[in-house]
């Protein structure tokens, strides 16, 4: 009989290395005024780049840095697909995008259904974990009704269900959508 998945060593590991970088997402997201404690300052000052470095902006940061390295580390796990893909769809729900980064992930998502891309390569896991966790990131931020929100839902069903091998990537669901994602796009040009 196989271990559930939350006796394994390697899940463990995963939550907890989610969990810091969900920490480290947050601390980036406090006002610059609240003070933080004297302890983690000198955390935050090895992690993030000073104020007055180059590459620091006041607004967003340097977030894509974490995420990118979050799922490349997630991909490169140990773990089944599954919750590889729940570990990025945990960390996309509590990600904050800036507005241009979230204008670039709407875009990305995109580019990569016209260009036929997003199911080519299934096997790619830090790919398909990008896929997913920019579909999930876009549909968070937009309200019901919004067209770019329904494609980024269809398009993280078909990602997501591709990824799991629950469906194929010429079935008559992910087919289905596809129209779906075709009528919103109609409706976002």
């Amino acid at each position: 009989m196989k271990k559930p998945f939350y006796k394994h060593w390697l899940f463990w590991v995963v939550v907890v290395v989610l969990g810091s970088i969900i920490g480290q997402i947050a601390a980036r997201n406090e006002p610059e005024d609240q003070a933080a404690p004297a302890a983690t300052q000198g955390v935050q000052a090895t992690a993030v780049p000073a104020a007055d470095s180059p590459a620091a902006e006041p607004a967003a940061g340097n977030p894509s840095v974490n995420w990118e390295s979050a799922i490349k580390q997630i991909a490169q796990s140990d773990t089944e697909s599954a919750q590889k893909a729940d570990a990025a769809e945990v960390l996309a729900k509590a990600y904050s995008p800036s507005p241009e980064e979230l204008s670039d992930f709407e875009s990305q998502v995109v580019e990569e259904y016209n260009a036929g891309n997003y199911l080519a390569h299934i096997e790619d896991a830090e790919y398909m974990l990008t896929n997913l966790f920019k579909a999930v990131v876009v549909e968070g931020k937009h309200t019901d009704g919004e067209p770019i929100k329904d494609f980024a839902s269809a398009f993280y069903q078909n990602t997501k269900n591709t990824f799991l091998a629950v469906e194929a990537a010429g079935s008559d669901s992910v087919k289905e959508s596809e129209s779906q994602m075709d009528k919103a796009l109609a409706e976002i040009k």
